[in-house]
């Protein structure tokens, strides 16, 4: 393995990560002052229910972007394009119906911004994976600093005219539209692919649809996991307790988890070009275990020392119960983010279901902690503190056994002759 390259690959993305968590954490004392907690609710939600089908946008296809043979490259991205788009449609058209028959007052453009909001995440998914796998690292981390920029700039902007959870939305959805044009900006003038044939799609999607068979409803019920501690909150403690959890997790966690993303997409690449070379790929996951373990035990111990003094100065007392929240969930989350860093380890070992075990589990703790909330009438803090200690017995299983798979795999069995 070539440690040089990895991390310089890594830093590249990761630069830009750093940047954009600077930008936020420049902007919060601002957005925390021109917004309440329940318009953070509001937007928290929002960012939770296009989050759920954006996991899915691409049918999962993108996943084959960087294994894609080289002749299936340009059909590869083609496809997953296409299927965004339709996605993207499917998912305006389906909240517009849902919301006109339960009778939810809801603005009538929030469907056409959640359609566009999936959409967009699935094309920088597969334009990111496109761009990484021709090494366009510094695109990918530039894309990243604009996305956040543009949310701030367009956020702030509009809470000076106009103060509603709306106006976080919009800025959100322009974010994310300034990162998917910068995308394809840099894959025409880079790598730019063939016009699309409908013959090498099929054949693109022919060759991965039972991998993706398995991998969508994994992949979905990965999202609903991910996301629906902010649903259960909201349907126990309400859009205000959820808006807290919401800007807390921006402060703390967040910064981590798009650490390990940037440090999982590098370990794909690199994983599965070790297992393709030499048959195994456990030094790259023994070095990405290291790197993300020490920071994740660092932002947990910095969660715990420092959470309350910085979040009453720095986004003002009215947003204090922030910071008893990530001190309760800290420990889960960091062990999310390491679980995480390795999770596509499943695909490089074509074991795609163990994701979807994981993935069912993880609900299934959260429902536990539900169904106890509302039978013994927990508070916030004691319903927080049994939620975070079901998911991390579970994050920390299932850690566990992709590091043992992939020890087996760089050890096998001699057989005699």
């Amino acid at each position: 393995m070539d440690r040089r390259q990895y991390l310089r690959h890594f830093m590249v993305l990761f630069s830009g990560t750093a940047a954009a968590q600077l930008v936020n954490l420049a902007s919060y004392p601002f957005l925390a002052r021109l917004y309440t907690p329940a318009d953070f609710g509001v937007f928290a939600m929002f960012v939770a229910v296009s989050a759920i089908p954006g996991a899915i946008a691409c049918g999962r296809f993108d996943l084959a972007v960087p294994t894609a043979p080289r002749a299936g490259r340009f059909a590869i991205l083609w496809l997953c394009i296409a299927i965004a788009a339709a996605m993207g449609a499917l998912s305006a058209v389906g909240s517009a119906l849902y919301w006109v028959v339960t009778g939810a007052q809801v603005q009538p453009v929030i469907p056409a911004l959640l359609g566009l909001c999936v959409f967009l995440t699935g094309f920088c998914a597969a334009a990111a994976l496109y761009l990484m796998r021709h090494d366009g690292y510094r695109s990918n981390s530039a894309s990243m600093l604009l996305r956040t920029g543009s949310t701030v700039a367009i956020q702030i902007g509009l809470a000076l005219v106009w103060r509603h959870p709306l106006s976080l939305i919009i800025g959100f959805t322009l974010g994310f539209a300034a990162q998917a044009l910068l995308l394809a900006w840099a894959i025409w003038r880079h790598v730019p692919p063939k016009r699309p044939r409908v013959a090498q799609m099929r054949a693109m999607f022919r060759r991965y649809q039972r991998q993706v068979a398995i991998d969508i409803p994994s992949t979905f019920i990965a999202a609903v996991s991910l996301n629906l501690l902010t649903f259960l909150l909201l349907g126990l403690f309400g859009a205000n307790v959820v808006g807290l959890y919401s800007l807390g997790n921006r402060i703390a966690i967040l910064p981590l988890q798009l650490f390990n993303d940037a440090l999982s997409q590098v370990f794909f690449q690199k994983a599965a070009r070790a297992q393709e070379e030499r048959g195994h790929f456990w030094p790259e996951m023994k070095f990405n275990l290291l790197t993300s373990g020490l920071l994740s035990i660092g932002v947990v111990v910095g969660v715990w020392l420092l959470a309350r003094p910085f979040i009453s100065i720095y986004l003002g007392k009215s947003w204090e119960p922030a910071a008893d929240i990530l001190v309760i969930l800290a420990p889960m989350l960091a062990a999310r983010s390491l679980c995480l860093s390795i999770a596509t380890s499943v695909f490089v070992l074509r074991k795609a279901h163990w994701l979807l075990i994981h993935n069912v589990a993880n609900c299934a703790a959260l429902g536990a902690a539900f169904v106890i909330a509302r039978l013994a009438d927990l508070d916030l803090y004691p319903f927080l503190t049994l939620t975070a200690g079901l998911l991390f017995v579970e994050y920390v299983g299932f850690t566990l056994w992709l590091v043992w798979a992939a020890r087996r795999g760089a050890h096998p069995k001699v057989v005699a002759l």
